[in-house]
């Protein structure tokens, strides 16, 4: 399996990577249920189907969604046991480097992740980690032998992107293995003021801030489908086709934040990936 390299420094061009979420519920997009079908309904054929794509498309990465609801306490087990089980499967099935993103709730995403570390049987990624829980995530995953790399996650703030990176780095991590997520929106949600703290990040780095010289990370795909536009046909025909709509929102999402200065993408369409390579790629080669 591939390993990851994708250090600031590194990076000549955008690496994307394809999002599976482990839950399907009621707001989920019409336009990605009708895209994936019948699959949604089992959570490995549905993984197998969505990294088949990222692999024809040439995503970098699959990431694995945890995007669970903490249920009642006397359920937790239950559901627990449930995702621990279909994620061994997952990483039974595999092929491509992995990133596993929790739920941003910080006190379920501790459960989470304690009830699957033992499983984790190569170099991750483990996103998204914040202040109310770095300490115990860093402390379970950094006791294992695998080099995992952690995306740190602040709301919008450079001085709390760079006290989070100081205080992992405290705890033992490398600073190789930090990326920053700078919590940002979408097209029309806000994407402003994500784009003008990525700025200002990139700023910092290129003047010699070592606390602020990692990769940057954006949940383009994430973003763009919290939006009332990628999900509802409650719109004036002049908005356009839905479908299209979505798809279109995600890529001006993704293509705004690259321009601001964000290293890794993760997207939700496998169209939106396929578009973003294109436009990047010629972008790069001309």
């Amino acid at each position: 399996m591939k390993s990851f390299n994708l250090h600031s420094d590194t990076l000549l061009k955008p690496v994307l990577g394809l999002e599976f979420p482990l839950e399907i519920g009621d707001n989920y997009s019409p336009v990605l249920k009708k895209y994936w079908g019948n699959v949604l309904d089992e959570p490995c054929e549905f993984f197998s189907c969505v990294q088949k794509n990222a692999l024809e498309i040439g995503a970098d990465f699959i990431s694995v969604y945890f995007n669970l609801q903490e249920p009642d306490f006397a359920f937790k087990n239950t559901v627990l046991h449930k995702y621990k089980s279909i994620f061994a499967n997952i990483l039974k099935l595999c092929k491509m480097p992995l990133m596993i993103k929790l739920s941003s709730h910080v006190a379920w995403d501790c459960e989470i992740f304690d009830s699957i570390a033992d499983d984790i049987d190569r170099d991750i990624i483990i996103s998204p980690i914040q202040s109310a829980n770095y300490e115990k995530i860093l402390k379970r995953a950094l006791k294992s032998k695998f080099n995992h790399k952690f995306v740190l996650r602040t709301p919008i703030d450079i001085n709390l992107t760079k006290e989070l990176n100081i205080l992992s780095i405290d705890e033992g991590v490398n600073p190789q293995q930090i990326f920053i997520d700078p919590d940002m929106g979408c097209i029309g949600y806000g994407i402003d003021y994500g784009y003008s703290i990525i700025e200002r990040i990139c700023l910092a780095r290129r003047s010699g801030d070592k606390m602020l010289d990692m990769p940057i990370i954006v949940y383009a795909g994430e973003e763009a489908y919290k939006a009332k536009e990628t999900k509802s046909t409650d719109f004036a025909p002049s908005w356009g086709d839905l479908e299209q709509r979505a798809k279109m929102w995600e890529i001006s999402t993704a293509s705004s934040l690259v321009a601001a200065g964000a290293n890794i993408v993760v997207c939700w369409h496998p169209d939106a990936l396929k578009a973003l390579r294109k436009q990047f790629c010629e972008v790069l080669c001309h």
